[in-house]
C-alpha cells in the first residue's frame, strides 16, 4: 500500500522523515517538495542529496540539530 502525505509546515518535514525512517515496516518511496520557488542550482543540489540518500551514502539530517550547531 502506498500513502501520500502532505506536510503543511516546511520546518517539520525533516523531523517527520526521521521519525518514519526509524520504522522498519515503512519504506520511503519518493520525496517531492514544491520546488517552483527554488533556484535551479538549489534544486540540483537537493536532487543530488536525495540520490545520495537513496544509495545509502548519507542520511537525512534533523534541521533543528543543524540549526543549533550554527547558532552557537
Amino acid at each position: 500500500m502506498e500513502l501520500t502525505v502532505n506536510i503543511k509546515e516546511q520546518s517539520k518535514i525533516a523531523s517527520f522523515l526521521n521519525l518514519i525512517k526509524k520504522m522498519d515496516y515503512i519504506e520511503i518511496v519518493d520525496v517531492k517538495e514544491g520546488s517552483e520557488e527554488l533556484p535551479l542550482e538549489h534544486r540540483d543540489l537537493l536532487d543530488k542529496r536525495l540520490l545520495r540518500i537513496k544509495k545509502g551514502e548519507t542520511t537525512f539530517k534533523n534541521w533543528d540539530l543543524i540549526k543549533k550547531k550554527y547558532e552557537s
